[in-house]
């Protein structure tokens, strides 16, 4: 498969790419490039965020333990389960949505994706300075949109959390291989609360034990994890998702290995872009499938 970098397309050695077209469905349009203002801010600097009862724009910061890619028999909203450790052994859990819950026009519940394999930013030195632990003030604020170094949106692209052919082009698996997740090897069963139910899930031990993974979102009440590791601004106001928007308050994961930082990124179908000063979109703000395709 082939990976999306900031400077290009790297192949994945591990499998081969199988072209598959997401964009048939799409109409082409012109828009300009996610550049308005650039750079990071830190927590409690300026930009608009919205206001959410026990939600609080965070950083957990964390060697990885275990990881479970969402399978089927789990009967709920798929999300892949990251669990990290801060230097205190207190375990957090940072889900990635691998669907969408509100699918798009055409019926897809596809999330719009991209992995960095090679994410290199200004951000790295500042997180790497953090210590580990769930932050909510002094680090780096996230904004898909006003920060064009984070990532180039266009380069996002519909992907499924697990293809049918077995091409490896699927959210589980991408983020399995970041995290040095093999799931040929023996899984353990552990439990998992997904907002409803406890359920237990099958996790794995990730290959390398050296695994520092970065995320941003917004806290559980109970403060032992994140959720929202998404983009949180362009919702349109009609929609059941109106209130989360806001600017610098994106989420993401982050990865580090050695010296090596890998980025990912989600957004959903029913999101738009450009968005307004308080994360909501301007009148005639294209779709994240319209935006990308153009």
């Amino acid at each position: 498969m082939f990976r999306h970098s900031k400077t290009g397309l790297t192949k994945n050695h591990y499998s081969t790419f199988k072209q598959k077209s997401f964009m048939s469905h799409h109409h082409q349009h012109s828009d300009h490039s996610n550049n308005n203002s650039g750079g990071h801010q830190e927590q409690g600097s300026g930009g608009s965020q919205s206001t959410r009862p026990q939600n609080v724009y965070s950083m957990i910061k964390g060697t990885l333990k275990f990881a479970a890619p969402y399978e089927d028999e789990y009967h709920s909203n798929p999300h892949y389960i990251i669990t990290v450790a801060d230097d205190a052994n207190n375990l957090y859990n940072i889900v990635v949505n691998s669907s969408s819950s509100a699918p798009a026009p055409d019926g897809s519940k596809e999330v719009y994706f991209l992995i960095d394999q090679h994410f290199v930013d200004p951000i790295n030195d500042k997180l790497k300075a953090l210590s580990t632990g769930a932050h909510t003030t002094d680090f780096p604020k996230l904004d898909y949109w006003r920060d064009s170094s984070l990532l180039n949106i266009r380069r996002m692209s519909a992907v499924p959390y697990e293809s049918e052919d077995g091409s490896r082009f699927d959210i589980n698996d991408d983020i399995n291989e970041v995290l040095t997740i093999d799931e040929s090897q023996s899984s353990v069963s552990r439990p998992f609360f997904n907002g409803k139910t406890t359920q237990q899930r099958k996790f794995w031990v990730p290959t390398n034990p050296n695994v520092t993974v970065y995320g941003f979102g917004f806290l559980f009440p109970t403060k032992d994890g994140l959720h929202e590791t998404h983009m949180n601004q362009g919702n349109p106001v009609s929609g059941g998702h109106a209130g989360e928007n806001g600017t610098y308050q994106d989420g993401a994961v982050i990865v580090q290995i050695g010296d090596n930082f890998s980025a990912l990124f989600t957004a959903f179908q029913t999101q738009y872009l450009p968005t307004d000063a308080t994360g909501t979109p301007v009148k005639n703000a294209k779709s994240i499938p319209e935006y990308v395709a153009g």
